[in-house]
């Protein structure tokens, strides 16, 4: 009887060979469904709902149930609101002859174009008039910036020297400044009829010096008006990024 029993094998230790295998499929499948999830958009109003029924149960969410969805859903912008290089060069080549000749200094960045023009070639010392030299390089500066789906931040800056009074109608470098950032402004919309949404006039007197006013030199320099030509979307503020267009409720 003991002859005819069938004899049991003993497993040998460890797992089987076919494991491996195995866990290596489950992992690879584990890495596809996470890709799917990755590229997926999530439902912002179901995930606020599913949230907010939690609330009772963990007690973990303080706002109220968002019955709306929310809008700007996508983080990468499919226009990117830097001044692309092309309408940089094209703005700067408008003004090549200035620019070759050293009465503009022109700087390409991603957050737009920023021309500088000396202030002597713009305007007389403590005046705000606008002379002959400087009206013909703001023609050719206005036409491209009414031919394109731009926004121009002019702004006017000095040197730190006070204003001598009888010299000049203004009280302050302040006042200078700022009255020569709007001259230019008023110019532009008069002779190219470009909407004043489009134009902003900032006068920062000598807060923003490009060199050191302790030298004749450096106070030529800092004596300038700034064209900084960027986007036309003013609910842009960062590159690849859409902000919400109105708050979540919480």
């Amino acid at each position: 009887m003991a002859d005819d029993e069938c004899k049991q094998e003993e497993c040998p230790p460890g797992a089987p060979v076919w494991m491996c295998t195995f866990a290596d499929l489950m992992s690879l499948l584990m890495c596809f469904f996470i890709l799917l999830l990755s590229f997926s958009v999530m439902d912002a109003k179901k995930y606020k709902q599913v949230a907010g029924s939690m609330k009772d149960a963990f007690g973990v969410q303080k706002g109220k149930m968002a019955t709306e969805s929310i809008t700007g859903m996508e983080m990468i912008s499919r226009e990117m609101p830097a001044v692309p290089l092309n309408v940089q060069l094209r703005v700067a080549k408008s003004v090549r002859e200035e620019i070759d000749n050293g009465e503009i200094e022109a700087e390409y960045s991603p957050d737009g174009l920023i021309l500088r023009v000396k202030g002597a070639v713009a305007f007389d010392s403590g005046r705000s008039k606008i002379k002959p030299k400087f009206k013909t390089l703001l023609d050719k500066l206005g036409k491209a910036v009414s031919d394109m789906d731009v926004m121009a931040e002019v702004s006017g800056h000095t040197d730190n020297v006070p204003l001598k009074k009888g010299k000049s109608s203004y009280s302050s470098n302040w006042s200078l400044s700022a009255a020569r950032a709007v001259a230019v402004v008023e110019y532009w919309e008069k002779n190219f009829k470009i909407k004043p949404g489009r134009l902003s006039a900032i006068g920062y007197a000598d807060g923003i010096p490009l060199a050191s006013n302790d030298t004749p030199e450096g106070r030529v320099r800092n004596r300038r008006v700034e064209f900084k030509i960027r986007p036309g979307l003013a609910n842009m503020a960062f590159e690849g990024i859409e902000f919400e267009k109105k708050p979540v409720i919480k």
